[in-house]
């Protein structure tokens, strides 16, 4: 698991490569010695323009949360595996939205990471949506 200041650079970076500026330009999509695809450094001497760079972005950023935990605690999801993650859900005040199955295989979903949100999913549509979109196999 990344640390906080490891996610906060991952974020910063996709920005950046995003914003399509200057950072990119130091950069070229490839696949990497693991056959992995990714971003790599074309020139490794540009590695301090680079990291200037992404250190502004990264002291900018406060979309990704505060480096201590301060949310709902683990006990209050004690019985619940978190199957999805969107944070992309159009719900007026809704940042992000998981996904759960428990031990009898029903689906439950939670906003925010807050349990008093957390209800049922009974709909067969939510339910296949759910299943294909996280790849879950039941």
């Amino acid at each position: 698991m990344a640390s906080f200041a490891e996610e906060q650079k991952i974020k910063a970076h996709m920005e950046l490569i995003i914003e399509d500026g200057d950072y990119k330009a130091y950069f070229s999509q490839g696949t990497n010695a693991d056959g992995v695809s990714a971003w790599y450094l074309t020139n490794d001497s540009d590695k301090a323009a680079a990291d200037t760079l992404l250190d502004a972005k990264v002291a900018e950023l406060t979309a990704i949360g505060d480096a201590t935990a301060n949310g709902e605690g683990p006990s209050d999801f004690d019985g619940y595996t978190p199957i999805h993650f969107d944070d992309s859900i159009a719900d007026a005040g809704v940042d992000y939205r998981t996904w759960f199955v428990d031990e009898n295989a029903d689906y439950f979903k939670a906003d925010n990471g807050n349990s008093d949100s957390l209800v049922q999913v009974t709909e067969s549509s939510e339910i296949s949506t759910l299943l294909t979109d996280s790849n879950y196999v039941a």
